[in-house]
């Protein structure tokens, strides 16, 4: 049965790695906070997201 010694090893290691954390990127992108109503670009804070609008949609009313 060395085959089973193995699954039980490797489910082992991949709850351990599962426990570990997860991915990098799920991580990033809890991190975006606001979303571009017109472009839906996503933008971490809100200075950047006034940086944003203003560079990028200067025809545009700011919105509240």
């Amino acid at each position: 049965m060395a085959r089973g010694l193995q699954k039980i090893e490797a489910q082992q290691k991949a709850a351990e790695k599962a426990k570990k954390g997860g991915n990098s990127i799920l991580k990033k992108d809890k991190g975006m906070k606001f979303q571009c109503s017109t472009c839906r670009a996503e933008i971490d804070n809100l200075n950047n997201m006034k940086i944003h609008w203003s560079s990028k949609h200067p025809k545009l009313a700011t919105p509240d």
